[in-house]
């Protein structure tokens, strides 16, 4: 006969390794979606800054060409430099307008301006701020190039008037273009100081991960050192934990029945005259004998019970929620069933009697081995009685 049960301490460990890697997982990819989108966040605003600083910079140089191209139309009555000044003033307000235009779309919509208060106040609200100026500049250039005859006088009161705006209107672009430069450092550091945080959030995460792996590793070497069988004296097939593995599941069973007002008890089995067996008989019939109670204990008890071997002769089964009556009932059920092995007559010279002792969850109880011992002790107690006893300590 075959005992196919599986072990529930390993079972559990396996669900919780299994919560832990997919925690784990989990919590990578939300990592890798985090560094993605930042990243993502990062070369769009680059991308922005860098074209901001490039369209102010252009500002100044197209005013410098709109006015050298002016000048040049004023002595000489060129209408190749009179388009060129007309175009470089043309891309000028294009770009005054893409400049400000986020700023009016924020207000409309109730946003805030993306205009640092610096900037406002540059295009908008300063004495002689760049939006008057650049209105003030067009207007002396239009005056100048579409003079119908341009003479000597009004040639030169043109080119006064025209470079009475240029001046003020250069150095408010160069305010804007160095304004832009230090929001240009602000973001960057910006940007430079959320790359650190994903930077040691992902050293932070890659080193959780590895004291994880390592733990789970070291757990599961562990679980394997005490939940497997006893140096295989009762083989692969049977389920039957050694001490450690045993103590480590009644900590578990100990907690619940605390938990939810449980009660608990041991059944502590001692095989009557085994060393007898082992000198008569030899070591295989002495391990076929342990393979023998060991099938019979787990055929008669419940699955939610722990079978465990804490010395070659002893055995003891963990019983969660029984109370001591319960668990007499069940030895005494156990007892009957190696009684009728026995009454075989071929195999009655291998098959032993096995004595019961029994014990139940106290209040003081927070570990397995005070249970064990009142139930080894109950035996030693009536150890005067025959062979095959059920007695509760």
């Amino acid at each position: 006969m075959t005992i196919n049960r599986s072990s529930h301490y390993p079972a559990s460990y396996a669900r919780g390794a299994a919560i832990s890697s997919t925690a784990y997982l989990s919590l990578g990819a939300l990592l890798a979606v985090f560094v993605f989108l930042t990243l993502d966040r990062v070369i769009q605003a680059q991308a922005k800054i860098t074209h901001e600083v490039n369209i102010s910079g252009q500002q100044r140089m197209l005013l410098q060409r709109a006015s050298l191209f002016a000048s040049a139309y004023l002595y000489s009555e060129d209408l190749a430099a009179k388009q060129t000044s007309l175009q470089a003033l043309g891309e000028m307000q294009v770009n005054h307008q893409h400049l400000t235009e986020p700023h009016f779309s924020a207000l409309e919509n109730g946003q805030e301006s993306p205009l640092s208060a610096e900037l406002q106040a540059l295009y908008f609200t300063a004495e002689n701020n760049v939006t008057e100026q650049l209105n003030t500049f067009g207007d002396q250039l239009y005056f100048a190039l579409n003079l119908e005859k341009i003479q000597n006088g009004a040639k030169l009161d043109a080119k006064a008037l025209m470079e009475m705006a240029y001046t003020p209107l250069l150095q408010k672009l160069e305010d804007v273009t160095r304004q832009y430069e230090i929001q240009d450092n602000q973001r960057i550091e910006a940007l430079r100081s959320v790359q650190r945080v994903v930077f040691w959030m992902t050293i932070v995460i890659l080193l959780f991960g590895l004291c994880l792996m390592m733990f789970n590793f070291n757990k599961h070497a562990h679980i394997e050192l005490t939940a497997k069988s006893l140096g295989g004296v009762l083989g692969q097939e049977i389920p039957v934990f050694n001490l450690n593995a045993l103590e480590l599941s009644a900590r578990k069973l100990i907690a619940t029945a605390r938990r939810h007002n449980e009660s608990m008890s041991v059944l502590a089995f001692d095989i009557d005259r085994f060393a007898q067996i082992l000198t008569n008989y030899g070591r295989d019939t002495a391990d076929e004998v342990l393979n023998q109670v060991a099938k019979s204990i787990l055929t008669v008890c419940r699955d939610s019970d722990y079978l465990g071997q804490i010395a070659d002769e002893k055995f003891v089964l963990l019983l969660p929620k029984t109370s001591a009556k319960q668990a007499m009932c069940l030895a005494n059920k156990i007892r009957s069933h190696f009684e009728q092995l026995k009454s075989n007559a071929h195999i009655s010279d291998v098959i032993p009697s096995v004595s019961i002792g029994i014990s139940e969850l106290d209040v003081d109880d927070s570990v397995l081995q005070p249970i064990i011992t009142r139930a080894f002790h109950a035996l030693t107690l009536h150890s005067s009685q025959k062979r095959g006893r059920v007695c509760l300590g």
